[in-house]
């Protein structure tokens, strides 16, 4: 039992230090590289407070920018930094409502000895139930699962929701890119036409009902701020 134990112990450490090693802010540029080589996009003037917030005692901040671009009305990145308790980032795209096109949402989030990483299309099933199908096998492979119950009617049944050690950080970071790059490939040769608009209310009708409002965003910094944060990202 003492073998077992310390054991155990060994693990719990090597997972921290693994943890630890995490880079976000790399990760972070790494999307925005993404982003920037396939979009032409342009600043979206954010509330300062919300572009840039400090939690009590200077613990915690969260940094947010925001871009449109052609055929797309709103880009939102997100880094999230409260180490050493959760670190990450959340990326949210939204298209022109004009098109037949889902919402793309994803996020990656350090914990204290494992990496939650989602990435997922958003809309009614013809919408967004083949997008990111030829990914479906590289997420079975991290141990993917279904997302969260209250967006089973919206999500597209097939994307990225996983739990994953943080020494596979690399491999789950590669399958979100990857789903960020087949979505904005897609959108790119998307006709206009119904059913766009109707996909982002509802997006965001459940993303703001379950949202940073209800988890430690909300608790962290106010009902009032979280309440803008919501509506800035998802809305």
């Amino acid at each position: 039992m003492l073998d077992e134990m310390m054991h155990k112990a060994r693990v719990f450490e090597e997972l921290i230090k693994a943890r630890l090693e995490v880079d976000v802010s790399g990760l972070v540029a790494g999307v925005r590289a993404r982003l920037e080589s396939q979009l032409q996009m342009q600043p979206i003037p954010v509330d300062a407070d919300l572009g840039d917030r400090q939690g009590p005692l200077g613990w915690g901040r969260v940094r947010t920018t925001a871009w449109e671009a052609p055929r797309y009305r709103k880009i939102v990145l997100t880094q999230v930094s409260m180490r050493p308790i959760i670190e990450g980032f959340a990326l949210v795209v939204l298209p022109a409502p004009r098109l037949q096109a889902p919402v793309f949402a994803c996020d990656l989030m350090a914990l204290p000895t494992r990496v939650s990483v989602n990435a997922d299309v958003y809309g009614a099933p013809e919408l967004s139930r083949d997008l990111l199908a030829p990914l479906g096998e590289s997420f079975v492979r991290l141990g993917a699962a279904r997302g969260p119950k209250w967006s089973d009617s919206i999500a597209s049944g097939v994307g990225l929701h996983a739990k994953v050690s943080p020494r596979t950080v690399d491999d789950a970071f590669g399958a979100l890119t990857s789903a960020l790059a087949r979505y904005l490939d897609v959108v790119g040769g998307l006709p206009e036409g119904s059913g766009g608009a109707q996909a982002q209310k509802e997006f965001f009708q459940l993303f703001h009902e379950h949202g940073p409002r209800r988890g430690p965003l909300g608790r962290i910094f106010g009902a009032s701020w979280a309440e803008r944060y919501s509506r800035l990202i998802f809305e």
